[in-house]
């Protein structure tokens, strides 16, 4: 029990400081992805997009963060001999591993109730978070602002000509189907919003079709907000934004699927699966953290982390692009495509846990 009770803390140790240092490390990169998604909004609006951001890595950095910190702690406990002394004192190895397995069940535990009830609250909220404050940030450009990009909309000019007006101007205003994307040349163009509407006056204008630009004079014309700025699904019917018991309401209940087509059903399939298998990512961590971590004992620590980031880089290009390819490319069930990737690596880790034991 003293053992375990030390590896605990040593594991909690570890797994508090390489948190804090991934975050270190992400927050810049997340902070730049916020300037270019809300369309360099000013800072008080991405400060407010970055909660929103950071809850969606969640699930994906704390793993990673809790590999790292096995693959440390039992590399560690290898690397002072620690681990041949429990050996040598006829100690099971595997209740060694037990503190790992009682950290990580809570772990994921606690990351099923993020991505189950939480999470999809936090998605739907940072869509609206982002049309609401692109749409403003339109609204109330900056005196010296000649830029703002939102998706496919783009607005660029040389120089601003009034409170909502832009001269030289390049316009590319993305258009719903069956119609095709505009692009358009002017020399002023003149920009005002309604409670539903964009309603946009070109002076001088022409419009780019296939690299050549075509003289078409003065235009005016109103463009619908939720055309240029789609807002997300008000019934919250996208996988994404549902939460774990709605979806498994609807999958199990075969009366509701009147009107739901075949490729949303399997997406509520794969959603909630990935959900329940990025939960169970922590267990599987535990059982490749720790025999990579004992068998690089004769290394340094920079090799049992650098190991254990390309275990869970692998982990999550094989999960998320391979069981997304799997469902939905080919016929394989939603389930044995996201579980494919924990049964391989539950498959490799009882086998490098059992070689550590046995040797």
């Amino acid at each position: 029990m003293t053992l375990q009770l030390y590896l605990l803390r040593q594991i909690l140790a570890a797994f508090t400081v390489i948190t804090c240092g991934i975050t270190f490390v992400v927050f810049p990169a997340v902070a730049v992805g916020a300037v270019h998604t809300l369309g360099g909004v000013n800072m008080g609006a991405m400060l407010g997009y970055l909660p929103l951001v950071g809850m969606g890595l969640i699930p994906y950095l704390v793993p990673m963060a809790y590999l790292l910190a096995v693959t440390s702690v039992y590399g560690k406990l290898a690397a002072q001999n620690e681990w041949t002394a429990i050996r040598m004192a006829r100690i099971n190895p595997l209740s060694m591993l037990l503190p790992a397995f009682v950290v990580g069940a809570a772990l994921g535990g606690g990351t099923y109730v993020l991505l189950s009830t939480v999470g999809p609250n936090f998605k739907y909220e940072q869509t609206l978070y982002r049309r609401y404050t692109v749409i403003e940030a339109f609204k109330n450009l900056s005196p010296g602002r000649t830029e703002l990009s939102f998706d496919d909309f783009h607005l660029d000019a040389a120089r601003r000509a009034g409170p909502n007006s832009f001269a030289e101007v390049l316009l590319y205003l993305p258009r719903k189907p069956p119609e095709e994307d505009q692009e358009f040349v002017a020399e002023l163009a003149t920009f005002k919003f309604t409670e539903e509407a964009l309603e946009i006056s070109l002076i001088d204008a022409r419009v780019v079709l296939e690299g050549s630009a075509y003289e078409v004079g003065n235009l005016g014309f109103s463009v619908a907000l939720d055309e240029l700025f789609p807002p997300p699904d008000e019934d919250r019917t996208r996988g994404k934004y549902m939460t774990s018991a709605q979806l498994d309401r609807v999958i199990n209940s075969p009366e509701l699927w009147d009107g739901i087509k075949p490729d949303r059903l399997a997406n509520y399939e794969y959603v909630l699966h990935r959900r329940r298998a990025l939960s169970l990512s922590y267990l599987l961590f535990v059982l490749l953290g720790a025999p990579i971590g004992i068998a690089l004992r004769k290394g340094t620590q920079l090799a049992a982390m650098t190991a254990g980031v390309g275990v869970a880089f692998i982990y999550y290009v094989a999960s998320l692009r391979m069981g997304e390819q799997l469902t939905f490319i080919t016929d394989i069930s939603p389930s044995v495509a996201v579980w494919s990737t924990n049964g391989i690596g539950a498959l490799v880790g009882i086998a490098l846990t059992w070689r550590i034991v046995r040797r």
